[in-house]
């Protein structure tokens, strides 16, 4: 006869009883990776499905983060919003059945609301007795078996509430995968939850949850969970009323649905908008209309080149560049919404996004770095730690972190040092042009270069292209590791130096700041005869720049700049005034019309139009018993020619106003100045004013350009 199969395959009640403990399931690493962009200014990227965050365009320094993938909000902790589900999908709270349950319950009263509150952690389910019939050991629901049979597993360990706790987390994702069948939508949260809506990681053990629609649902604590015996109504007396009581979670994100007040107090708090600016509190004090405003989308990238110091960031945190950068960003989008420095943007500026060129961290010039040859064990090897003595320690790292980099870019690094750069900038352009479809063709990229950063400029921009070869203009077809570039994948319209030593540098190889030939369209628009071997330089002269201006920012307390007009003509250096950046507030002493000198000059001189500008202000008569001084009008013609055409001020030095004061001790001072250029908001006005300005002469301001000394006897 065939055996007949006795086993009751439909009775989950079986594995309760006799499964042993189920081993943790092996998860499979087989899903695609992906990166997507996210924040406001798009400058962050998760990586999937790892839900990691970090920058995009350089290296993180303490700025990744793991992101959750929230299925309640407001956000609950992740196996929290897991539980919140498995309850959803047991009770079926999209239901019209569990519509009715509600209204019933009211009607009952509070022993009707206890019958509906869902305990959020089930309690542990008792052993179903073998001593029962079959029938009754199958009555219970599929999830309540699923969960019994997970619960009862614990016994082969010892059993702890996080475990038990793990255990139903388990078993409350199998309830959600089943809901949805294979192939349907993934409704779990992901992530691992590091702080919770209060703070601290909460598990809201003994709480209770009253499901009020299909999207959303009130956490309870006990003191405030129906009880007929205490008379608790909390659904009918404060739910249904649109009363605040215990922890609101709505199912889903919808911005639509969230509540007017806590959006306004995120909005006050800046959540939105802290990747890319400050509290919008601090932005309205200055344009009350920027808050409506939408972002516009980017239309000049600032590329900022690190300098002298960056090993130093590797011991102090708060030396570190990247930290600078992202403060000095902040600065720049405020400034930027002013509705004084708008004004004064042409007719097609968008916004201005700044990014840092990490060139120094991937470079090592001891212990084993950029050495050719075999290794010679016979070798002595020694680093600069084992050189330097143990006195003034704190001194002498500063000296050995901040100062060094200078010689070492003097020795055969040099080419090292300048690869690093071009390579770190055109990674960082290529990833930037491929985030922002179309800015390679109609954007533009300006250049802050600081201390050492603006001497490796130099060297690069005088052997960058006057154009850009053809196959190399769209960067986002450029595969660099195969490509041996030695110049920028982009054209430089402004290049600005802080803290430079470049005017020294240019002193010791003899050279001269020239502009280049066919580079800058607008000025020699206006004078086609400048466009002259004998006023422009040709690609390759050290000194003459692809840029269409140069600007030499000094802090007059940095022992490490240097200026650079006599770089150009040194007889017409000394005719022109000193410049001082004109300051963006107003001082102690100083009227409003003094704090404003950015944009408005003398009454005659804002009256000028741009053709009276351009022309030469009338010679006063002299008597004729005056003896002139003998002047080379042609090299002074010269000169101003070639001044023009590297800045359309008419002038490349600029001092900012810094330090002072009876109380001042200028050595003190002079240790913070090198690294205070992103600190001063007077730089950072010049920085968005000058990048946002018309070209040509006709856009600069009054309180940049340059002023003429007054001749003796005039």
């Amino acid at each position: 006869l065939p055996q007949r199969d006795t086993y009751a395959w439909d009775d989950a009640s079986h594995l309760v009883e006799h499964s042993p403990a189920p081993e943790k399931r092996q998860r499979h690493d087989d899903s695609p990776k992906a990166r997507v962009p996210v924040g406001v200014s798009r400058l962050h990227q998760v990586e999937m499905p790892e839900l990691v965050m970090q920058p995009i365009y350089w290296t993180p320094v303490h700025d990744t983060a793991e992101v959750l993938r929230g299925t309640h909000h407001d956000a609950v902790e992740t196996h929290v919003a897991n539980m919140l589900e498995a309850g959803y999908v047991e009770l079926q709270v999209w239901t019209e059945t569990w519509k009715d349950e509600l209204k019933s319950a009211i009607e009952v009263g509070a022993s009707g609301e206890e019958k509906i509150t869902h305990k959020l952690w089930p309690d542990r389910p008792r052993r179903i007795s073998e001593s029962k019939p079959p029938s009754i050991r199958g009555n219970g629901g599929r999830d309540d078996r699923l969960r019994a049979a997970t619960f009862n597993t614990i016994t082969v360990e010892p059993e702890t509430p996080e475990s038990r706790r793990e255990k139903a987390v388990e078993a409350a994702c199998d309830i959600i995968d089943i809901s949805t069948g294979p192939g349907g939508a993934d409704n779990k949260a992901v992530g691992r939850s590091t702080y919770g809506n209060a703070g601290a990681v909460r598990n809201y053990a003994s709480c209770g949850v009253i499901y009020a629609n299909d999207r959303e649902a009130r956490i309870l604590k006990p003191s405030l969970m129906p009880s007929s015996y205490y008379g608790r109504r909390p659904l009918a007396n404060y739910i249904r009323k649109g009363h605040k009581l215990g922890i609101t979670v709505v199912r889903g994100f919808d911005e639509a649905r969230g509540s007017p007040s806590q959006k306004a107090e995120r909005a006050e708090q800046g959540v939105a908008t802290s990747a890319s600016g400050v509290p919008p509190k601090r932005r309205r004090r200055s344009d009350p209309e920027l808050a409506k405003a939408e972002r516009p989308a980017v239309s000049d990238l600032v590329l900022v080149i690190h300098g002298i110091g960056q090993k130093l960031s590797q011991r102090m945190e708060s030396f570190h560049f990247t930290h600078a950068m992202n403060a000095f960003r902040r600065d720049v989008h405020v400034e930027a919404g002013t509705g004084e420095v708008k004004t004064r943007f042409r007719k097609d500026m968008g916004g201005i996004m700044v990014l840092p060129v990490n060139w120094r961290h991937s470079l090592s010039f001891e212990e084993g770095g950029y050495r050719d040859g075999p290794v010679d064990t016979a070798a002595n090897e020694f680093s600069l730690k084992d050189i330097t003595p143990d006195t003034l320690p704190s001194v002498r790292n500063i000296v050995s972190d901040v100062m060094l980099d200078i010689p070492y870019y003097m020795s055969h690094h040099q080419p090292k040092m300048i690869a690093a750069v071009i390579r770190e900038a055109n990674r960082v352009y290529k990833l930037w042009c491929q985030n922002n479809p179309g800015f390679a063709q109609h954007g533009r990229v300006h250049i802050i270069g600081h201390s050492l950063g603006s001497v490796m400029a130099i060297d690069i921009l005088s052997h960058q292209p006057t154009t850009i070869p053809e196959h190399l203009r769209d960067p986002t077809q450029v595969h660099l590791p195969d490509e041996t570039i030695t110049h920028f994948l982009f054209n430089t319209s402004n290049l600005f130096l802080a803290g430079s030593p470049a005017g020294f540098f240019l002193l010791l190889r003899r050279a001269q700041l020239l502009p280049r030939m066919n580079y800058k369209a607008t000025e020699l628009e206006a004078d086609p005869t400048a466009n002259t071997t004998e006023v422009c330089g040709e690609r390759g002269k050290y000194g003459c720049l692809a840029v269409e201006n140069l600007y030499n920012i000094i802090n007059g307390y940095d022992p490490v700049s240097y200026r650079m007009n006599a770089a150009v003509d040194a007889a017409y250096a000394a005719s022109i005034k000193k410049a001082m950046i004109p300051a963006s507030t107003p001082g102690w002493f100083s009227s409003k019309a003094s704090s404003t000198s950015w944009f408005a000059g003398n009454p005659a001189a804002s009256s000028y139009s741009a053709s009276s500008y351009n022309r030469a202000p009338p010679l006063p008569r002299l008597p004729s018993n005056v003896e002139l001084d003998i002047h080379d009008f042609t090299r002074e013609e010269i000169a101003e020619r070639r001044m023009y055409l590297l800045n359309d001020n008419g002038q490349i030095d600029f001092f900012l106003r810094y330090g002072g004061g009876p109380l001042e001790i200028q050595y003190l001072t002079m240790l913070g100045a090198h690294s205070s250029y992103w600190l001063l908001k007077d730089f950072t006005r010049m920085i968005v004013t000058e990048v946002g300005r018309p070209p040509g002469r006709e856009g600069t301001s009054f309180g940049m350009r340059a002023v003429k000394r007054k001749e003796r006897g005039a």
